[in-house]
């Protein structure tokens, strides 16, 4: 493989955030592949700042990493993050309900571009990228514990609380999302983007349906054609007129 990381989980009991804790390990000179679990966060955040709910009860972590590939290709990460988040819920949480009751119907789990994770079209994983010079620090939190919601999100959070079984400790949970984020990591390193869109697509929940995208705050609305090759999403509005967005929040409106 491209990259020799060496890959290490190193668990603390309550701090700012995961990604605060990578950043000082980066300054202190940490290798690539370190990673941080915190039980607690106190100031957690998502994208675009906003702030991420990181009471104790969940699972999250931030990883150090190095990429060999050009900046203009980090963006295949966030797929990689999303994969590993997809891997690690879909095994732990099949388990959980298995052993509660092995008849019981699973949920649908699926993806949603551009790197959240959805268990019967509730959220259940926040994913952040930060790049600063030549490392990038992916932070992602996947939510154990039940958590209660006020808001009208298209996308209310869901747990594996929500679920019957015992609950997955959060260091557990993260040994398994590390290896497989390494998996995706070393393969997108080696081989690029190509093979990670190829299963991000199996897993795509929005792929010929018509959705609405937010982009700086207007919508647009139309049919999901694809994922291109540089992670854009192609939609085909009532018009004819493909959009190719980059960034924007995506909110399935129908089938």
């Amino acid at each position: 493989m491209a990259d020799t990381s060496v890959w290490t989980l190193s668990c603390h009991d309550s701090g700012s955030s995961t990604s605060d804790l990578a950043k000082a390990a980066a300054l202190a000179g940490a290798s690539s592949g370190a990673g941080f679990l915190l039980y607690e966060q106190t100031a957690g955040r998502g994208r675009r700042g906003r702030q991420w709910a990181s009471q104790r009860g969940g699972m999250y972590v931030s990883v150090l990493l190095y990429p060999s590939q050009p900046l203009a290709r980090w963006f295949a990460m966030s797929f990689a993050a999303a994969l590993a988040v997809y891997d690690a819920v879909t095994a732990h949480l099949v388990a959980q309900i298995n052993q509660h009751d092995m008849h019981q119907t699973g949920p649908q789990i699926g993806l949603k571009w551009p790197n959240d994770v959805l268990v019967n079209n509730r959220k259940i994983a926040g994913i952040l990228l930060e790049a600063e010079g030549d490392r990038l620090i992916i932070g992602s939190g996947i939510n154990i514990a039940r958590i209660t919601h006020h808001d009208d999100n298209p996308h209310p959070p869901i747990a594996f609380g929500d679920f019957p079984g015992t609950l997955p400790p959060p260091e557990m949970l993260a040994n398994s999302y590390l290896a497989r984020l390494r998996y995706y990591y070393e393969l997108c390193e080696e081989q690029g983007f190509a093979p990670l869109r190829k299963i991000w697509m199996k897993h795509a929940l929005h792929i010929g349906k018509t959705i609405t995208v937010c982009v700086a705050g207007h919508p647009i609305t139309g049919v999901c054609e694809d994922i291109d090759h540089d992670g854009v999403l192609v939609l085909l509005d009532e018009t004819g007129h493909r959009h190719h967005i980059t960034t924007g929040d995506v909110e399935l409106i129908g089938s």
